[in-house]
């Protein structure tokens, strides 16, 4: 078997242009092109590790009428009073101890109703707009409440939730005290909510680990894997910066009647597309896509190889690969570094986060 070297040194040709491109925020809702140019990059893996690096966290002072907010967002969060039904919370959908998603292929709304797409995880949308698959929510204020408004999803009513939560002494004295402006009205509790899921974070990985320095965070097949990533797979082009998602929106061959982001935007490119999900411990979320149509990873990485159905919306990232078998299974490898504490990570860090 060849060194990792050995392998990374092969023409590894990306859709990049430059590391600078790759790292540039998108601006408004389509995704940015990061192509300028099919350039050869450098063979070194190391010299990738700063697009990867998890950006410092902020050492400002608390704020603590923010984590008031923040404490009561918690609490909303696993309500059950923000559904019609009483049944269900965000958390219902939203579990913490399944990385903010469910197992189901297709969400399961109020009263059994099977919705349409796959729920997507919570993690790592502080700075991310618009949001939702389809990139209809311009904020995470105007995103939380979409699914409890929604008769598919949670099914309330903005009047039955405010006098549900109104009858209990808990939410009245908090959203007071939180929120002496505003009191208990969707505005506040769409504040309170977002401040929560802004600070759901995903753990650190073995991939982040070897960002940081570690060579031995990574096996050789793992390292294999990343270099397939980044050339043959091409995987780079829409899976970049330290949470692997372009945030753009791309039609990626699937069978599919879901117009995705076509239902905003005429543009030939929205039809059929989806947002680019994040790669942090996808291992740990199937099964993927934005139906819940393909199980595995094998079955995506199977998806990507064929280059899905030739149509003109099609993205032109997406095209055959001529993968081996070996190079899907060291492709697997790497991708499950991404979803793998480092050896010091407590795996209990994503257990539930459910308030006592």
């Amino acid at each position: 078997m060849r060194r990792p070297a050995e392998r990374a040194s092969r023409p590894l040709l990306l859709v990049l242009a430059v590391v600078s491109c790759l790292a540039a925020p998108l601006s408004g809702s389509r995704a940015v092109d990061p192509v300028a140019s099919a350039t050869p990059i450098s063979s070194d893996l190391a010299a990738w590790r700063d697009l990867f690096r998890r950006p410092p966290v902020s050492k400002a002072a608390a704020d603590p009428d923010q984590e008031a907010r923040v404490q009561l967002g918690r609490h909303l969060f696993f309500e059950r009073l923000l559904s019609g039904s009483g049944r269900m919370a965000c958390s219902t959908c939203h579990d913490p101890a399944r990385f903010f998603q469910d197992d189901r292929p297709r969400a399961v709304g109020v009263f059994y109703r099977s919705l349409a797409r796959r729920t997507p995880s919570l993690f790592d949308l502080a700075e991310v707009r618009p949001l939702m698959r389809d990139g209809r929510a311009a904020s995470l204020e105007e995103q939380v409440l979409m699914p409890v408004l929604d008769p598919d999803e949670m099914g309330q009513t903005a009047e039955g939730l405010l006098e549900k939560l109104g009858r209990v002494a808990f939410y009245r004295r908090a959203f007071a005290e939180t929120f002496p402006e505003k009191g208990l009205s969707l505005p506040a509790i769409a504040q309170a909510l977002a401040a929560y899921v802004a600070t759901l974070e995903s753990p650190p990985t073995a991939f982040d680990r070897w960002v940081e320095g570690s060579e031995d965070a990574l096996d050789e097949s793992e390292r294999q894997g990343l270099a397939i990533f980044l050339g043959k797979g091409g995987c780079i082009a829409c899976h970049r910066g330290w949470r692997l998602t372009d945030d753009g929106f791309h039609d990626i061959g699937l069978p599919t009647a879901d117009r995705g982001r076509g239902r905003f935007d005429p543009d030939l490119a929205s039809q059929s597309a989806f947002r680019t999900p994040s790669l942090r411990w996808v291992a740990k979320r199937p099964p993927f896509m934005h139906d819940g149509s393909l199980g595995s990873l094998r079955m995506v990485i199977d998806h990507y190889d064929r280059g899905g159905i030739d149509r003109p919306s099609r993205s032109r990232f997406v095209r055959p690969l001529g993968l081996t078998e070996q190079e899907k299974e060291e492709l697997i490898a790497f991708l499950e570094s991404l979803s793998r504490p480092p050896p010091e990570a407590r795996v209990s860090a994503l257990a539930s986060d459910r308030p006592r």
